[in-house]
């Protein structure tokens, strides 16, 4: 990110597509992941965005959550078209479960 920091001219920048919101300051330059509002791979499965406020020198970085009906959506899911394992990845937030093996069942 240092490397993207000098090259860059703005004091904020927004990207997202790795699905994981985070904010990290380099070299004065305020990197800001959005997150995912739909398919999370940070563990909390419910939908996110971010609010950005300028205010002065420094941004106001907010990470806001909002809760669905993830047994309704989850149920649509395995209705429709969509691998049944979209309404999995959702359950989990898009973190695997472990897989058991046969001696962790007995």
């Amino acid at each position: 990110m240092a490397e993207h920091a000098g090259a860059q001219k703005g004091d904020v920048i927004c990207f997202g597509h790795t699905h994981k919101p985070w904010h990290r300051e380099v070299e004065g330059i305020h990197f800001v992941n959005t997150g995912s509002v739909g398919r999370p791979k940070d563990g909390d499965w419910r939908a996110g965005y971010v609010i950005l406020e300028m205010s002065g020198d420094q941004p106001r970085v907010e990470f806001v959550r909002v809760e669905y009906d993830l047994q309704q959506v989850m149920e649509a899911i395995r209705q429709s078209e969509l691998p049944d394992d979209f309404a999995e990845y959702l359950a989990t937030g898009g973190i695997p479960r472990p897989v058991e093996s046969a001696a962790d069942a007995e």
